[in-house]
């Protein structure tokens, strides 16, 4: 046969008995094990029916059979969750409050969804609320439960017909920000009454300008301006601070679990279909686990109609709204953007990125604004409100690069975000998030340059001053994106903004704010002169303090390089001059980098003072900046470089506001240091070049001194930009005119 029969694997297969020598043997069989699943399905239905079959009050006191009871619910609720239809049971036994509140209130904290909470359940909630059986403290932990779950509910159509019935609920003042926060989540335009403006304003006489009131009435006033006529607070504070981070956590753990092990199952199943034709199949090694992502996914029971991707998706678009999660792709989102209900779990678009399309084309305000308060809710939640912990880094690490990535799409920065870095540089170590931390500082919006000092600028020197080079390095980059950003996009979008008042109902171009947010009054070209001179003075202090470190000094030139272009690239109506001690440092390297970048720049300064001399400009900046003052320190840089660089006359120009305005040897006799010490062959940084120019060009026996090269000076350009310093021959062709050796100015 095939093998040696085996007797043990007959008895397994055939049953317990078999016949040896005419005598049947009777053998003990071994249960098959239990199925874990069916053993917990166990437990919870049996929880379940205690509560729901009990007929008279549970008693509390000594009964083993009630702590075992909720052991269990505890035990699946905070690992699996639960089921829809559980969900419903355990409202019916809570509404009902026929038991003890303290078994009540344990068995809201498992009100845990394993996959969403139906509609109805909420409907019940709310239906016991008006009974008035449940206590003020049951009302609030029912209302606490929905706001955490919130973004599980499968629909709120039904809900929201309630709005009106929630709405009188404000009269409880212990009910009053639980319910402020849900109506707010719930409220749409048609919701917005006269009638209710009013009770919300009473009600704010009664108790005082709480977060909550604020918060509801600044969602009115989104919808109608002229209805509610209070003035709302230009620094938005957090309106409904949570108290259940905890609770939220456990329920984001459960669902993330569950889209694990749908994932884990599909990569097994995959596994297993690869191996089937082997010998021996393994398990799958066990995952390491995940950290909960504050980022919520899309998800609905709408979402059955997504397994037929080409039925369904544009079509039925055309005749009724469609929930986003059964929008396929991006044609079908570009059919009716107006007849997609986004999805509650808006905090999602940090993940989706057809979601982020949505929102950018859409310029819903109210979808906007619940987006601008869940980031800031989260942020709060995340970062300021707890003391981040190593294991939390991994986790607030992907927010803080989502959110990056968020801005980035957009191409502006988030009002949610900023508010949020105003209290965070206050206690920054300068260490924690840094890559993302300065990421987001470049993406602030353009505001008054005083609120950019107080919140941004002030944080980062005091940081500066007292940290290495390297971190002096990042702290200039990301101030020089921020004023790449605000001359490059924000400038424009506030151009753009001031022009669209005008015109009402205007379509929004590409320019358009996603955020819109009032603002104190200011002049955005007085931000960015005010920026441009604080980010040269830090750069002249981070010379001196760190003795002209070289990386130090590219990435100050790299800054001014940004700042010459501003008027010939972005069209700032004015050119900006930076501190003059600036240039200084970089012109007096060791480093030929320094000198040739100065002339590149000098080049850019006059290139942009010559254009704005061409071009009309109005006169509304007139008085912010002198540009007559400004062309003079121009021309005065020019002098000061083209004499010490190209015409051998380092200390003939004693003037104020001249680099070389002093003698040297009126500090020491012995110092011999003659005119043309800093010329484009004498200098430090092109020394180098000079010797390796005169051994290419001269025999070794005739090798002179450099000095010789100023009678070859243009043979010995061409050779600088063979060497790739082409910025000196381009800075003589522009300045230095042949013949009488003259200079040139910018105007």
């Amino acid at each position: 046969m095939g093998g040696e029969f085996n007797i043990i694997d007959c008895i397994s297969i055939y049953g317990t008995q078999i016949q040896i020598g005419g005598v049947f043997k009777r053998f003990k069989m071994n249960k098959s094990p239990i199925a874990p699943n069916t053993v917990k399905r166990k437990k919870l239905d049996d929880a379940l029916s205690y509560f729901t079959e009990a007929r008279e009050p549970i008693k509390v006191r000594g009964n083993l059979h009630l702590q075992l009871c909720l052991d269990s619910l505890e035990n699946i609720s905070t690992t699996k969750g639960l089921q829809p239809e559980h969900i419903l049971e355990l409202i019916d036994v809570i509404g009902t409050c026929k038991h003890a509140e303290s078994i009540s209130a344990r068995l809201i904290k498992f009100l845990i969804p394993a996959t969403f909470v139906p509609e109805k359940a909420i409907v019940k909630t709310i239906s016991y609320l008006c009974t008035n059986k449940p206590s003020t403290n049951m009302q609030c932990l029912l209302l606490r439960w929905i706001l955490v779950i919130y973004d599980y509910i499968d629909t709120k159509d039904d809900i929201h017909k309630l709005y009106g019935l929630i709405f009188f609920f404000l009269d409880n003042q212990t009910m009053m920000p639980y319910v402020c926060h849900l109506l707010f989540l719930l409220t749409r335009k048609e919701d917005v009454r006269m009638f209710r403006v009013r009770k919300l304003l009473s009600l704010q006489n009664r108790v005082g300008a709480q977060p909550y009131l604020i918060g509801l009435l600044s969602i009115y006033k989104l919808y109608y301006p002229n209805l509610v006529s209070m003035v709302l607070p230009k620094n938005k504070k957090l309106f409904f601070p949570s108290k259940d981070g905890k609770w939220k956590i456990v329920v984001e753990k459960v669902q993330l679990s569950r889209v694990n092990q749908n994932t884990l199952d599909t990569t097994v199943a995959s596994e297993r279909l690869q191996l089937a034709d082997s010998s021996q199949i393994r398990g799958a090694p066990r995952s390491k686990r995940r950290k909960i992502d504050p980022v919520p996914i899309v998800h609905s029971n709408a979402s059955s109609n997504i397994g037929n991707p080409g039925k369904d998706t544009v079509e039925a678009m055309l005749y009724k709204n469609k929930p986003f999660v059964q929008v396929s792709d991006l044609k079908a989102l570009m059919q009716r953007p107006d007849y997609i209900e986004p999805p509650s779990q808006i905090g999602a678009v940090l993940r989706n990125e057809l979601l982020q399309h949505y929102m950018s084309y859409s310029f819903d305000a109210v979808t906007v604004t619940r987006f601008s308060y869940w980031l800031q809710a989260i942020l709060y939640e995340e970062i300021l409100d707890r003391t981040v912990t190593v294991e939390d880094k991994e986790r607030i690490d992907g927010l803080l690069t989502r959110v990056v990535s968020f801005s980035k799409f957009l191409q502006e920065g988030i009002p949610a975000v900023d508010q949020f870095l105003a209290r965070f540089l206050h206690r920054w170590n300068g260490e924690d998030f840094r890559v993302h931390i300065f990421r987001l500082i470049s993406y602030h919006r353009i505001c008054s340059f005083q609120r950019l000092h107080d919140n941004i600028l002030e944080p980062l020197r005091k940081l500066y001053f007292c940290s290495s080079v390297y971190f002096k390095c990042q702290v200039i980059h990301c101030l020089t994106a921020l004023l790449h950003n605000l001359a490059a996009f924000e400038w424009p979008r506030v151009q753009e903004s001031n022009k669209a008042d005008e015109v009402d109902g205007q379509t929004p171009s590409i320019l358009s704010s996603l955020f819109h947010e009032e603002t104190e009054e200011f002049e955005g070209v007085v931000t960015l002169l005010e920026l441009v001179r604080y980010i040269s003075d830090m750069c002249v202090l981070g010379q001196q303090m760190d003795d002209s470190h070289n990386l130090l000094i590219h990435i100050n030139l790299n800054f001014m390089e940004l700042v010459a272009s501003l008027f010939s690239q972005y069209n700032i109506p004015v050119v900006p001059f930076p501190v003059k001690d600036i240039f200084m440092r970089p012109f007096l390297l060791e480093n030929a980098m320094g000198p040739a970048r100065v002339c590149s720049i000098i080049t850019m300064y006059k290139n942009s003072l010559e254009l704005q001399k061409r071009q009309t400009i109005g006169t509304e900046y007139d008085e912010v900046i002198n540009k007559k003052a400004i062309i003079r320190k121009c021309n005065d840089l020019i002098l000061d470089v083209s004499d010490a660089l190209l015409r051998n006359r380092a200390f003939t120009r004693k003037v104020d506001g001249s680099f070389f305005n002093f003698n040297p040897q009126d500090y020491s006799e012995s110092l011999k240091v003659k005119e043309d010490v800093f010329t484009v062959y004498l200098h430090q940084a092109f020394l180098g070049f000079a010797m390796k120019f005169l051994k290419e060009t001269q025999p070794i026996e005739q090798f002179g001194h450099p000095r010789g090269i100023k009678g070859v000076k243009e043979t010995y350009f061409e050779f600088l930009e063979r060497e790739h310093l082409d910025d000196i021959p381009k800075y003589n062709k522009v300045f230095i005119r042949k013949g009488n050796q003259s200079t040139t100015s910018a105007g």
